[in-house]
């Protein structure tokens, strides 16, 4: 456990820009996005109770 609260120390101290540098090279390297899903909402038919 103490080596991750030694990763999170060092992650805390990153700058913006080293943090976003991070995140690219993760991406790269594991071929994953971080990016948030968009969640598409589905049309649907008509709700009235008419």
């Amino acid at each position: 456990m103490a080596d991750l609260d030694k990763l999170i120390d060092e992650l805390s101290q990153l700058t913006v820009m080293e943090a976003a540098d991070l995140v690219k090279q993760l991406e790269e390297k594991w071929g994953v996005s971080a990016a948030a899903p968009v969640a598409v909402a589905a049309a649907g038919g008509d709700a009235g109770g008419g």
